[in-house]
């Protein structure tokens, strides 16, 4: 019978990853997801599954590093399933000019989103 001191010994010993990973500033960060999602918006016409891998890959690096998105590309995720939209090809963007709201769908999981818009009154002097 072994003794415990040669019982462990036989498990590998975990390397640490010091010095192995590269440490990015956010506004490095921000500008890698915002080229994945301008790559995203410029292939969606093309190859439509690439280009919802690259918008999936900037927003798992959002998400892991907590940056904010830009709002501009914050409402181009559909908040039901997650899908990059892109007007015209997996959404609808309809305006209610009474209801003052942009009214998203979303066509692969029918789920609706809507974003309300003002019109900005100028002070009068």
């Amino acid at each position: 019978m072994q003794s415990p001191k040669h019982k462990n010994s036989s498990r590998r010993k975990r390397k640490s990853r010091k010095g192995k990973s590269l440490a990015l500033s956010s506004e490095e960060v921000k500008d890698k997801v915002i080229g994945l999602l301008e790559e995203a918006n410029r292939l969606i016409q093309e190859d439509y599954e690439l280009a919802q891998e690259y918008a999936k890959r900037a927003q798992r690096i959002q998400m892991r590093t907590r940056i904010k998105f830009p709002s501009q590309w914050k409402k181009r995720f559909c908040k039901h399933c997650k899908i990059f939209l892109y007007p015209g090809i997996n959404c609808q963007v309809r305006l209610s000019s009474t209801n003052k709201i942009v009214a998203i769908k979303c066509s692969e999981c029918n789920g609706y989103t809507r974003i309300p818009y003002y019109r900005r009154t100028e002070e009068k002097k």
